[in-house]
Parts: structure tokens; C-alpha cells; sequence
């Protein structure tokens, strides 16, 4: 860890503020300790950038949540580890917290080992954030990847590749690799740009995207069985939505270097084509493979008798984890609809009946269905959410006249980036729409 860290606490308590600063002077005197109040926060850390923020919220105070907000709002900010000091907290305050984006939270009060061991852990994360940042910029720089989808160019693509199959393969790693490409229901009116920033948001946080051609694109999986690929297949077919999908071939990394699998996969990836939403796993060259010509869409990957049970029990306690984190999205989603799309909605709902004579606005916001309805004689603009995959939220807006569909859009995002800010700049732009358009039509 480098020497002289700055650490801001964040408190309207000046106990608890001198309470930490002493603690932590003692147990790291190489760091340098800051404080201010959290009306003065976001000014105060834009002008002494700390490496870790230290943000004390005391019996569920909702302006701390706010904080963490404007926090991740602010890209000089957004980075910096946040430790959330709960001091008599709820469970749903806590959930709303790593919602918002905290690294890591800390009980007060707390004693002095368990302060030490978060602190360092922030540390280390503001470490690995930085150098992952200075990689990425320096990356952009060189033209290795694009700078607004973080995809690796089609220059370096195969470079890349080789790379990490050779890397896999030295390793004696599980890795997979996806060959993905619109498929015939894809509409025309949509570009490959569209359906990119699809499959880079329905990727998980470590495979990579990289592009071919104009319309195919590589995912690389790292520690990632074949099993493992058709939910990130699934995933992007279900974001890409009812009118649109992809076709896909997969192989699972063994022997093979890139310069034989990108022929298999090309290979594969014809055959898939013959249909739609079709995922077909790639012969291998030098083993055999009984899931070669396999559609995974609709069927599953064989496996060795010996590593069928296990694998079963594997599935078990998978599913019992997944039935867990889901139990835990629905309740953060549900402390969503309370603190976030309830009020912006009442507030468009009492803005746009201000500015437009004789229009509804109407708004049902539940974990089953969340919209945002606008109409005014045969002209409706509607706005819905829905689950977009494992912490993830799916945007879809459309207007419609005369039951003519005059536009339809729809965004997958984090879970986290669904706030104050981008709900109401969706809205906003559906509102305008449809001002302009009730313009027209009259």
C-alpha cells in the first residue's frame, strides 16, 4: 500500500469524528485524517480527493444516503472506496447503502482491529481502482479499446485473445469463448453500435467484450464451464427484447490456440445462423466432444457420469444462493419504488399537468410492475421498469399514436445507476417527446 493515504470522515458528530481520528492516527500514523460535515462534503472532498471515505450515518438519517448519492454523481468522486460507519441502522438502510454504492461497512461502535482491517481493505480497493483507471486510460490512449464502451477495437482483438487463451491455457484455467451476432428477427432500422452496448451491459463484471466485424463480437469467460455461458446468452437475449435477438457459437477453451478456435467458432456460428436465438457449442479439434453441434439454447451440456452428481449438488446450493441474492434484490428493489420512483414520478406527474392542459399522467409502482403513463386524446407515452437480470433494471419507454408506434427505446443498467438523476432524465426526454409530437398532431 502506498504512504500517506488521506482518509475523510464524514459526521456531523464531532465525538464520533474525534472518536475515529484518534483511532486512526494510532493504528496508522503514515495516514493523514480529514473531517468535515455533510452539508460541506461533496465541496470538501472535490478539493482534498481522499483515498478513502469514512461516512458515519446514525439511525437510518436518509441525508446520508443522499451523500453517497451526490458521491457517485461527481466523477473526480465516484471511485473512491466509501466504509459506511452504521451506527443503529436497519437492515433496509444498510441494503439501500450498498445499493447507492459503499465499499464496505463498518458497526459503531467498533473496536479497534476490526476499524484497522477495513480501512486497509478500502485502501487496497482505492488502489486496485486507480491502477485499473490508469490501464483503462492508457488503453483508450493507445486505441486498444473504445472509450465510450470499454470494448476492446477491432484492431487488437485477435492480439487480445491470443493473449488470454494462451494465458488460459498455460494456466490450466477454465475459460470460454462466445462468438455472438444479431440474428434474423434483429431489426434493420437498428445499428450494431445498438446492439453492442447491449451485450456489454449483459456481461458479467469479468468477461470481456471485443469486436470482430461490424455486426459479431467476441466474450471472452474466464473461469467459465460451458454450462456456465447460455445465462449470459439468456441474459443478453432477454435485454436485447421481444424483437430482437442474437445467435451465438461457444467453445470451451483446452487445447486450442486462437488461430484454430476463431475457424471453429466461425464455423459454428454459420450453422447457428440457420436459426434464431441459437447458441451451437463448436467442434474441437484435438478432443471429443460430445456437446460439439449442440444447441445450448435448447439443450444442456453432457457431462462425465462421475461429475453428474456432483455437479447436481452443485446446482442445489447454486440455486438455493441464487433464490438468496434474489430474495435480497426484491427488497432492494422494493426500497427503490419507496425512495426513488415514487417521488420522481409524483413530481413529472404534477410538473406535466402543469405545462399541458387536460392530460393524464398516471404511475403504479410495485415490484411487479413499475410505469409511467402520459396520454392526451390518441397519444400515449409510456414508461416502464422491469427486472433486467441479477441487480440489474431494464428501462423501456415507447410512444404510440392511433396505435401507431411512433418510437420505442429501451436501456439495461446496473441497479446502482438507477437514481434520482437518470430516472428523471429519462422521463424528461419521454415528456418532451411527446410534447412535440401532441404539438404536431394538433
Amino acid at each position: 500500500m502506498g504512504f500517506n493515504n488521506t482518509i475523510t470522515v464524514i459526521s456531523n458528530s464531532e465525538v464520533l469524528i474525534g472518536q475515529i481520528s484518534e483511532k486512526l492516527v494510532l493504528l496508522r500514523d503514515l495516514d493523514k485524517v480529514t473531517n468535515c460535515s455533510r452539508k460541506d462534503s461533496i465541496a470538501f472532498l472535490k478539493n482534498q480527493l481522499p483515498n478513502v471515505i469514512m461516512l458515519h450515518c446514525e439511525n437510518n438519517d436518509p441525508e446520508a444516503l443522499e451523500v453517497i448519492k451526490q458521491i457517485k454523481n461527481e466523477p473526480q468522486l465516484r471511485q473512491i472506496p466509501i466504509l459506511f460507519l452504521d451506527e443503529n441502522c436497519s437492515r433496509e438502510t444498510i441494503i439501500d447503502a450498498f445499493d447507492t454504492g459503499i465499499s464496505d461497512i463498518l458497526k459503531i461502535p467498533c473496536e479497534d482491529h476490526e476499524l484497522l482491517i477495513r480501512v486497509i481493505w478500502c485502501i487496497q480497493k482505492d488502489e486496485i481502482n486507480t491502477n485499473r483507471q490508469t490501464r483503462f486510460d492508457f488503453m483508450k490512449d493507445l486505441g486498444i479499446i473504445q472509450p465510450d464502451t470499454g470494448v476492446y477495437t477491432q484492431k487488437y482483438c485477435e492480439e487480445f485473445l491470443k493473449n488470454e487463451i494462451e494465458h488460459t491455457i498455460n494456466h490450466k484455467a477454465q475459460a470460454c469463448l462466445m462468438l455472438i451476432t444479431p440474428d434474423s428477427k434483429y431489426p434493420g432500422y437498428k445499428n450494431p453500435k445498438e446492439f453492442l452496448d447491449v451485450v456489454n451491459k449483459s456481461v458479467r463484471l469479468n468477461d470481456s467484450v471485443a469486436i470482430k466485424d461490424v455486426d459479431e463480437f467476441y466474450i471472452f469467460l474466464p473461469k467459465t464451464k460451458l454450462n456456465g455461458v447460455y445465462p449470459v446468452f439468456e441474459r443478453i437475449n432477454n435485454n436485447l427484447g421481444v424483437d430482437c435477438g442474437a445467435n451465438a457459437s461457444v467453445i470451451e477453451i483446452k487445447d486450442e490456440r486462437f488461430d484454430s478456435v476463431k475457424n471453429l467458432l466461425q464455423d459454428a456460428l454459420n450453422k447457428a445462423k440457420e436459426e434464431t436465438n441459437a447458441l451451437i457449442v463448436a467442434s474441437s479439434l484435438y478432443s471429443k466432444d460430445p456437446n460439439a453441434g449442440i444447441n445450448l439454447a435448447k439443450q444442456s451440456p453432457v457431462m462425465p457420469k462421475d461429475k453428474v452428481s456432483t455437479q447436481k449438488l452443485a446446482q442445489k446450493v447454486e440455486m438455493a444462493d441464487e433464490d438468496k441474492k434474489n430474495k435480497l434484490f426484491r427488497q432492494a428493489y422494493r426500497q427503490k419504488c419507496r425512495i426513488v420512483f415514487e417521488p420522481v414520478f409524483e413530481k413529472y406527474q404534477n410538473y406535466i399537468n402543469s405545462k399541458i392542459k387536460d392530460v393524464t399522467v398516471k404511475y403504479d409502482v410495485t415490484v411487479e410492475k413499475t410505469r409511467f403513463v402520459i396520454y392526451k386524446n390518441n397519444l400515449r407515452a409510456t414508461l416502464s421498469i422491469t427486472y433486467g437480470g441479477l441487480y440489474k433494471a431494464r428501462i423501456d419507454t415507447s410512444i404510440v399514436h392511433s396505435d401507431i408506434t411512433k418510437n420505442t427505446n429501451s436501456i439495461v443498467l446496473d441497479f446502482v445507476q438507477l437514481n434520482f438523476q437518470k430516472l428523471s432524465q429519462v422521463i424528461e426526454e419521454l415528456y418532451v417527446e411527446f410534447k412535440n409530437l401532441l404539438k404536431n398532431s394538433n
